[in-house]
């Protein structure tokens, strides 16, 4: 693992993510340093931390990516706010996701409004490396 970054993510969409439905996460932005990784929080109602998002690659408009995902065929097409298509090439769920109330009073977390670094919260970054996880994709 290169760098990671927490990133906050609706139910409806992780949701689909899991299945595999939809193998892109849209962004506006791309960070300033190399990521490979994405720790997800998912937002209300869920309010956990529950997956780990490795990458293949960023894709920035209007470069391509394949037509057969959630949303690709709109960011294909430059419908999408989104610039930036962060190909998903693995998915694992947390077997113990965390939720908010640990995660502020043990990590001091708040959520991401975009995305915030690894090592901003190097505890709970160290903490997810050695969770036990469940491989979805």
């Amino acid at each position: 693992m290169k760098k990671a970054i927490y990133i906050s993510i609706k139910p409806k969409f992780t949701k689909k993510i899991e299945t595999g439905e939809k193998d892109h996460e849209f962004r506006k932005y791309i960070p300033k340093e190399a990521i490979d990784t994405l720790f997800v929080y998912e937002t209300v109602p869920t309010c956990q931390l529950k997956y780990i998002i490795e990458l293949e690659k960023i894709v920035e408009y209007p470069n391509k990516i394949n037509e057969l995902g959630y949303g690709n065929a709109d960011f294909n097409a430059g419908l999408k706010q989104s610039k930036y298509a962060y190909e998903i090439k693995h998915v694992d769920l947390l077997e113990n996701p965390i939720g908010l109330k640990e995660l502020k009073d043990v990590y001091g977390f708040a959520p991401p409004q975009s995305y915030a670094y690894d090592d901003r919260y190097v505890e709970l970054t160290n903490d997810i490396k050695l969770a036990k996880v469940k491989r979805l994709i």
